[in-house]
């Protein structure tokens, strides 16, 4: 066997592996609260040890960050990179508007907190994931906008969008019927919410009649 068959067998187990967790805790999160889904338990369910999941993750927030990113990344991809630097909030508002926030995406989000837990282990995920996130965004804000842009305006603007998101799912969560079964009309309401949080921050949080 060559060297570079071995590493590409290497680097598809990688990706295989990786599937397998992120597959097995999106089943695991449709039926159980996310603060008790143990590592062992996931591991477990996707088919490998727990010394091998801790080769790939520190731990179940990183999986949802992976995951999430993953769809930010994709969503990011659809913005107008020259309105961008020039009104970022109108970009995002645009690419909202247009449909850029997946199904898949608000499937993960709407069965993570589709359990009514409110317990400290969830908040304490959920603000993990959010948190990086933000750090994500900043990254990719820092590789789209011109070289020079003041990082503090990229760090303020990237913590202000991911809070606008975070504000908007918790919104939308307790709007939803039934969170396992996402209509077209849940995909709508989530964009509302959205579109409503980015134009808050927008407007520098002005008084609105809906707010």
């Amino acid at each position: 066997m060559s060297v570079s068959t071995a590493l590409g067998r290497r680097e598809a187990n990688k990706v295989r592996t990786r599937e397998a967790v992120v597959e097995a805790l999106h089943a695991l999160v449709r039926t159980t609260p996310v603060e008790e889904i143990t590592v062992d338990r996931l591991a477990e369910d996707a088919g490998i040890s727990r010394r091998t999941f801790f080769n790939y993750y520190a731990g179940i927030p990183a999986v949802l960050v992976e995951v999430f990113s993953a769809h930010a990344e994709q969503m990011v991809g659809g913005i107008d990179t020259d309105l961008l630097p020039r009104d970022p909030l109108q970009a995002l508002r645009r690419l909202v508007a247009e449909g850029g926030v997946d199904r898949d995406f608000l499937g993960w989000m709407a069965a993570l907190n589709g359990h009514g837990t409110t317990g400290e282990g969830a908040v304490l995920i959920e603000r993990a994931v959010w948190t990086e996130l933000g750090a994500w965004l900043e990254t990719r804000l820092r590789d789209l906008f011109p070289q020079g842009t003041d990082t503090l305006y990229l760090t303020t603007l990237a913590a202000s969008v991911m809070h606008a998101f975070a504000a908007a799912e918790q919104e939308w969560i307790a709007s939803l019927t039934d969170p396992s079964r996402l209509t077209d009309a849940d995909l709508t309401s989530f964009a509302d919410h959205l579109d409503r949080a980015l134009g808050h921050l927008a407007r520098g949080w002005r008084p609105t009649p809906r707010s």
